[in-house]
């Protein structure tokens, strides 16, 4: 109660937290924001059609998978060396970075758009593109800002506005108007909520702006570029590559199954938020023993929790777009069945992608990156030379690339902290677990019709990792109970 009391008192820009209440809040936050996401994402399918749904998730798709080539990974070198505690000037050199390259960046993409270069983008979404760029870039730049400082109430507060809370009230306002004018309404707000909580932050000026830090912000990011770009082509260059040769409505069901899957970062997003500044402090101070036993253990967890999870979407890919966006077609269920078995894949790949960030200030991850976007550009093309269709193509081309990923950052988290996740009993689980959960939700399906059968299956599985979890006296699972008692 006293601790309540003190953060209602407290500027939430300022406050500070133990790792516990950090991870709370942050889980608490990506909930929130999920079914803000998934409400509006609904919304927009019942209130506008599908076709208008597929131009909004091509816009959003495109600027947030940009947006760290955008930004140069100035956000990410933000949280990297304030967090190490040398804060003078990184927050007006990360703004001078934004003014001089950002913004200069999106004007030139989306006059590229406007002009047509990218053929089947509608040229009409092109300014709002921008505004929405524009708008999301700030607010990763005042997110990485308050996370180096270790400001996670002001973060997640800064995410719920810009994430949920702005999108829902644009649609609400002006859904009557087109998807141009949503995308303007959240862009607009976005920025200027954004812009004032980066002030606040930062204090109203004058600002120095030292050389120093806007080489080190920039030799930070650059080196992250290559991982920035292949991020982008692994999350949104899909949805891009058929575009040409895919209906509005086929492109709205493959985004939406990627959707999915990125949604899920309600699972690991909150830990990589959260260990990124703390490990790069253990890092500094050549402790990363005591980083690899909860790693290991973390990734273990994260597998059996995401192979059940994405056999759950899959089997269930039906029901689950009638109920979220209230229309399905045999083309959007075979999409979203396929693309949501890359879930554990990209689970995987995202909770190692802080830690091997945080084990270096040398750009590993671009490498991870680099390789699996390069594999699957490389699968689509044959795919499409072999005949395939553009969009089975695509959806293949997903699964494999972030396969390629996930392998890549397993190598570099034993290179760095020497953990490996592959043992015999672990395999054997995972591989029990995986065929119970189907045998379950196929015998569900049958049994019990439609939503109801959804909401069985997914409380089943709950149930079942529940009792693995709180149950097991596997090492590694006692070990896991152990780590989330003593955050």
């Amino acid at each position: 109660m006293k601790r309540m009391i003190k953060l209602l008192n407290s500027n939430p820009l300022d406050y500070r937290m133990s790792l516990k209440g950090d991870l709370l809040v942050t889980v608490i936050n990506a909930i929130a924001v999920f079914f803000g996401i998934f409400i509006l994402y609904g919304l927009l399918a019942r209130f506008m059609g599908i076709d208008a749904l597929g131009d909004f998730l091509l816009v959003r798709r495109t600027a947030l998978g940009l947006l760290g080539v955008f930004l140069v990974g100035t956000n990410v070198g933000l949280s990297y060396y304030i967090s190490q505690g040398e804060e003078d000037g990184y927050g007006p050199a990360a703004l001078l970075v934004f003014a001089a390259l950002t913004l200069p960046l999106i004007v030139l993409v989306s006059w590229f758009l406007h002009l047509d270069i990218l053929k089947g983008f509608p040229n009409e979404l092109a300014f709002p593109f921008g505004v929405f760029a524009l708008a999301y870039a700030l607010q990763f730049l005042a997110y990485g800002l308050l996370r180096g400082h270790l400001n996670m109430v002001g973060a997640n507060l800064l995410q719920l506005m810009g994430t949920g809370l702005i999108p829902l009230a644009a649609f609400a306002i002006f859904y009557s108007r087109g998807v141009s004018a949503i995308l303007v309404a959240i862009g607009v707000g976005t920025l200027l909520f954004s812009a004032l909580v980066y002030l606040i932050k930062l204090g109203w000026g004058p600002y120095a702006f030292a050389g120093k830090r806007v080489r080190q912000l920039l030799s930070y990011g650059s080196q992250r570029l290559p991982s920035l770009a292949g991020q982008f082509i692994l999350l949104g260059g899909v949805p891009l590559l058929i575009l040409n040769a895919s209906s509005k409505a086929e492109i709205a069901y493959v985004i939406s199954g990627i959707n999915m899957v990125r949604l899920f970062m309600v699972v690991v997003g909150p830990v990589g938020i959260i260990l990124l500044p703390r490990i790069s402090k253990a890092m500094a101070r050549g402790e990363q023993a005591r980083i690899a036993q909860p790693l290991k253990i973390l990734c273990q967890a994260i597998l059996l929790v995401g192979v059940p999870a994405a056999l759950f979407l899959s089997v269930n890919s039906a029901i689950l777009l009638e109920v979220w966006l209230g229309t399905e077609s045999a083309v959007g269920t075979r999409a979203v069945q396929l693309i949501v078995l890359a879930l554990p894949f990209y689970l995987l790949m995202e909770v190692l992608r802080a830690p091997i960030d945080a084990a270096s200030p040398s750009g590993y991850n671009s490498i991870t990156y680099g390789v699996a976007a390069l594999t699957l550009l490389a699968v689509f093309f044959a795919l499409r030379m072999g005949g395939l269709p553009s969009t089975e193509a695509g959806i293949i081309s997903f699964i494999v690339g972030h396969l390629v990923a996930a392998i890549i950052s397993l190598y570099y988290a034993y290179k760095f902290f020497g953990i490996s996740i592959v043992s015999g009993w672990y395999l054997i689980i995972l591989a029990g677990t995986a065929a119970l959960a189907l045998l379950l939700f196929y015998s569900v399906n049958a049994l019990v019709p439609g939503f109801t059968s959804l909401l069985v299956s997914g409380l089943a599985l709950v149930i079942v990792l529940g009792l693995i979890f709180s149950k097991s006296r596997l090492e590694w699972v006692a070990g896991f109970r152990s780590l989330l008692m003593h955050l």
